[in-house]
């Protein structure tokens, strides 16, 4: 299955800053579970996985404006 709007999509998730300090995990929580392209996620973590097949792994880094905004 390719990701693409309207799928629901099942990820596992780390979530680090700049300095590789784990700021949160999908973990012992399981995945993280969301209907894709309907901004149900932060716009540049959903431009990231469009595209991606299941089993795929990658790293993406999100700039402020496509996450939750610049402070």
């Amino acid at each position: 299955m390719v990701i693409q709007n309207n799928s629901v999509v099942s990820i596992h998730y780390h979530l680090t800053d700049d300095s590789g300090n784990q700021l949160d995990s999908s973990g012992e929580r399981g995945p993280l579970k969301y209907i894709h392209g309907t901004k149900n996620i932060i716009s540049g973590l959903e431009k990231a996985l469009t595209g991606k097949s299941v089993g795929d792994k990658f790293k993406v880094s999100i700039p402020p404006e496509d996450g939750y905004g610049v402070i």
